[in-house]
């Protein structure tokens, strides 16, 4: 089995490039850089950063297994996420969208999908019941390269499980399975 909507290292740095916001490149980095759901991510407060430890606090109620989890956050984003929360009361969104609740999930995939088409990444995989094309570049897709990467930099895969919030090792190990052409430039870099 291989992970079919798998991006290139490449593909995400130039995806990277054509994000029109800090703020959307702060949310892109997050996703990639915890390897967190969208809707985690969405739903989470200012109050659930602790930016001393670099955690990031997913409340139960708003993961998908319904089990609190703090994921670790990389070093490098710590200071544009200070910046970004800046003087913000620990109770408000940490991507307050223009209706006073949460940036919603829906959009975060429709800035991700406009920024892969304009950065030339964007793959069309399929059709949904509705005949709307499926692009492979999507915030999961980013949570498929978080997997792939930790465990190409050696992050043991048990780590991996706690951070990504799977219950079962064994939903973990597909990664472990990665296609043909991800291998071969894994053993390229070897």
């Amino acid at each position: 089995m291989t992970i079919p909507k798998l991006i290139s290292q490449e593909d995400f740095e130039k995806l990277m490039v054509n994000l029109p916001s800090e703020r959307d490149r702060l949310i892109i980095s997050l996703l990639y850089g915890t390897g967190a759901r969208v809707g985690e991510l969405m739903g989470a407060k200012v109050g659930d950063l602790d930016l001393t430890e670099g955690l990031l606090h997913l409340q139960a109620h708003k993961t998908k297994t319904r089990q609190y989890r703090a994921v670790l956050i990389p070093e490098r984003l710590l200071p544009p996420l200070r910046e970004w929360i800046g003087g913000r009361e620990a109770g408000g969104w940490l991507f307050p969208g223009q209706r006073g609740g949460p940036l919603s999930p829906r959009r975060v995939r429709q800035i991700i999908a406009q920024a892969a088409e304009e950065a030339g990444v964007q793959r069309i995989y399929g059709r949904s019941a509705d005949g709307r094309e499926l692009g492979i570049v999507s915030p999961h897709t980013l949570r498929h390269l978080h997997a792939v990467t930790a465990l190409d930099a050696g992050v043991p895969l048990n780590d991996l499980q706690a951070q990504l919030g799977h219950s079962s090792l064994s939903t973990t190990s597909v990664y472990l399975r990665t296609g043909l052409e991800h291998r071969r430039r894994s053993y390229a870099r070897f």
